[in-house]
C-alpha cells in the first residue's frame, strides 16, 4: 500500500503536529477565515520550515526540529468545511497523540489582536472545527484561537470570508508573532505555560 505522504521525512512519526485552518487559493488568502493559515506560515518561516504539497493528502505539509522536538505543520487544502479529512489522515500518518495536536483557527468571539488557547471543548459553531471533531471522533484536542472580530449583525459567512480593515490588517503581524511565541512555549514547556502566555489581553 502506498503512503499518503510523499517523502521518507514526511512519513516519520512526529512529536507534535500543528494544523492551520483556512481556504486554499489567492482569493481567500487575506480573509478573516484564513488567519490560521497565515499564523502557521509565519511559524514555519520563523523556524525555517518549508511547506509543500503532500503526496496523496490534500494539504501543504512541512516538518522540522525545534530544540530536538520533531514537529509537523499542516495546512489542509480541502476547504474549511472539510478540514477534518486532512487532519485525520495526518494524525494517523504522523502517529501523533491528540494532546500533541494543535489547531490554529479564527474565532469571531474575540476581537482582532486576541490570542486564546484551549485544551479542548466545543466547536463553537466553527465549521472547520466541526469537521475535525467528526473525523477524529472527539473535540478533546488543543486549539489556538485568533480573534477576528464580531460580525455584529452581518451574515457570518460573508463576514469571515471578507477581508480585514486596514487597521486590523496592520495589527496581524504582531498577532502572528504572539501565536508563534505561544506555539514555541507549548512545544518546549507544555500546555499550561502556553495557556498562560496566550490568555492575556491583546498581543502583548
Amino acid at each position: 500500500m502506498k503512503s499518503l505522504l510523499s517523502s521518507q521525512n514526511e512519513q516519520r512519526p512526529k512529536d507534535y503536529l500543528i494544523i492551520g485552518l483556512g481556504n486554499p487559493g489567492s482569493s481567500y488568502e487575506k480573509t478573516r477565515h484564513n488567519v490560521g493559515f497565515r499564523a502557521v506560515r509565519q511559524f514555519a518561516k520563523r523556524h525555517g520550515i518549508s511547506l509543500r504539497r503532500a503526496g496523496r493528502i490534500s494539504a501543504e505539509i512541512g516538518h522540522g526540529t525545534i530544540e530536538g522536538t520533531s514537529v509537523g505543520l499542516v495546512l489542509p487544502l480541502t476547504y474549511m468545511n472539510s478540514s477534518g479529512q486532512a487532519v485525520r489522515e495526518c494524525v494517523k500518518a504522523f502517529k501523533v497523540p491528540l494532546k500533541q495536536l494543535m489547531v490554529v483557527v479564527d474565532d469571531v468571539a474575540f476581537p482582532v489582536g486576541a490570542v486564546r488557547l484551549k485544551e479542548g471543548g466545543s466547536s463553537g459553531g466553527h465549521n472547520g472545527l466541526k469537521s475535525i471533531e467528526e473525523h477524529l471522533g472527539t473535540s478533546e484536542y488543543p486549539r489556538l484561537r485568533l480573534g477576528v472580530g464580531s460580525p455584529e449583525g452581518q451574515n457570518l459567512a460573508d463576514y469571515v470570508l471578507g477581508k480585514f480593515e486596514k487597521a486590523e490588517e496592520d495589527l496581524l503581524p504582531q498577532v502572528f508573532d504572539k501565536a508563534a511565541d505561544v506555539l514555541d512555549c507549548w512545544i518546549r514547556e507544555g500546555i499550561q505555560p502556553a495557556m498562560t502566555k496566550a490568555n492575556t489581553k491583546g498581543v502583548t
